[in-house]
């Protein structure tokens, strides 16, 4: 039978994981801020589905959110939300694409990053006909395929919550789009020979944090998913997971491990907790709902903003909308607080996945005010007035009011 690592709980549990953060250097405030976060948090043990060797070095998140951002390279003054957790402010965001420096960055536990490239393997493993080990060049030599995407944490808009949900308080700063290039994971498990009765795909990355999310196989061998060399034309930036991250557009940032070192094919869905006890939308009651996979459809108004200075006369409302479930149909945008809708201009769009930025022009009167955007998607499905509160804060998409005063 296959994984039977997985099927007898083999653990990494906290206690495990301290011992090996300790040996690694890492001091006691660090390693604080690591147990901290998501599944670490639970104490509860983690099955994992197969342990493959890690030639990445780790970074431990320091104390100050700016050299934090120096020691993994980024010179952009990111929004800080503790550890290696940082948004994207909307000053940043300009055109379709964001730049790498300014993507948003959320990793559940240390940073990594590659020195020596020529030391990469992805191991393809479990339930197939001809176990695969990779190196980068190999990746590199199979054909590849580029489309733009939108990336969304799961937890974006997790913020607006009322009351407070667990978890990092993200509101609009974690989702950016960018150009994607890599290898379709189809064809990847298509050589290792993929056998009957595959049920999950499990990924596994290189950090301490040993990030494991099982993929149903339906997904994992669709078209789109693939395994992401290139963001924006240049090499997958370390701390957006390079060199080689696991892609699935539209689902939450969560399906998308990153520093990926193994893929292990289940004939059985995988049990490890960022499957069974975290990213899941419960209810006040304690329900699962449902897990979280496809983001759904959303906008937000960027400019302008609650701080801005806005003078009567035509002010030019712009934005982005996006969906999980396909492309952007159509976004209206309220100037009155919601009483009555305008249909906004896609000025542009990158595709089924992509995120697409809008325009609306606006003539303001004096006075206070609420904006207001609302997206539909190519599924006709529209975003909601409110979405129903849920404790670990995922998947916010109501509609959303930014209130401004116009000067005369």
């Amino acid at each position: 039978m296959v994984a039977e690592i997985d099927r007898a709980g083999l653990t990494l549990n906290r206690r495990a994981l301290i011992r090996r953060l300790a040996a690694a250097g890492f001091a006691a405030p660090a390693i604080a801020s690591i147990l901290a976060d998501g599944a670490w948090a639970q104490g509860a043990a983690t099955p994992v589905a197969g342990e493959f060797a890690s030639p990445f070095t780790i970074i431990p998140p320091a104390d100050d959110p700016a050299a934090a951002l120096a020691s993994i390279g980024v010179k952009q003054p990111l929004i800080a939300h503790g550890g290696f957790n940082f948004g994207t402010p909307p000053s940043l965001v300009d055109g379709l694409d964001v730049a790498n420096d300014a993507f948003f960055i959320r990793s559940h536990g240390p940073s990594a990053q590659l020195d020596d490239l020529s030391q990469y393997r992805l191991t393809i493993a479990g339930h197939v006909d001809n176990p695969l080990t990779l190196t980068l060049d190999d990746l590199k030599a199979m054909p590849q395929r580029t489309y733009q995407s939108f990336l969304e944490c799961s937890g974006n808009g997790r913020g607006f919550f009322s009351p407070v949900a667990k978890g990092g308080q993200w509101r609009n700063d974690a989702i950016g789009n960018a150009e994607w290039t890599g290898v379709p994971l189809h064809d990847v498990l298509t050589r290792a020979g993929v056998k009957d009765g595959a049920i999950d795909v499990v990924s596994q990355g290189g950090d301490f944090a040993e990030m494991q999310r099982g993929l149903p196989i339906d997904t994992a061998m669709g078209v789109d998913t693939m395994l992401v060399l290139q963001m924006n034309g240049e090499d997958l930036p370390a701390p957006h997971g390079g060199p080689v991250r696991l892609f699935v557009p539209g689902w939450g940032g969560i399906a998308s491990t990153k520093w990926l070192l193994g893929l292990t094919v289940l004939d059985h869905t995988f049990q490890g907790d960022f499957n069974v006890n975290n990213y899941l939308v419960i209810d006040a009651l304690g329900t699962v709902v449902r897990p979280v996979r496809a983001m759904p459809v959303s906008s937000a108004i960027w400019t302008p903003g609650v701080d801005d200075e806005i003078k009567a006369g035509q002010v030019p409302i712009t934005g982005y909308a996006w969906s999980g479930l396909g492309g952007i149909a159509k976004v209206e945008v309220s100037t009155d607080n919601g009483n009555t809708w305008n249909e906004a201009e896609i000025t542009d769009n990158g595709g089924e996945h992509s995120w697409a930025r809008f325009t609306y022009a606006w003539e303001a009167a004096p006075g206070p005010t609420g904006l207001l955007s609302r997206a539909t998607d190519d599924r006709a499905t529209s975003q909601p007035g409110q979405v129903a509160w849920n404790q670990l804060g995922y998947q916010y998409n109501a509609v959303q009011r930014v209130l401004v005063n116009v000067s005369a």
